[in-house]
């Protein structure tokens, strides 16, 4: 049903004259890995437990931090 959407309103754009946007490529889909050394792992791991936070968490955190992100 969506393709069948997809083309009418591909359809009606250009019956319309109206400006077909170029389709765009978000690269950006909140998750990267990072290989950190076992003794920073164990590190990082047992400072959240004491935060009793997640490791995700406690890791966003301080990358946002040093980041300077204010989003």
């Amino acid at each position: 049903m969506i393709e069948d959407a997809k083309k009418c309103w591909l359809e009606s754009c250009i019956e319309d004259g109206v400006e077909i946007p170029e389709p765009t490529r978000d690269d950006y889909s909140g998750r990267f890995n990072v290989r950190v050394p076992k003794s920073l792992h164990r590190h990082l791991s047992e400072l959240a437990k004491k935060e009793t936070i997640s490791l995700n968490q406690l890791i966003l955190y301080h990358l946002s931090r040093s980041a300077g992100f204010k989003g």
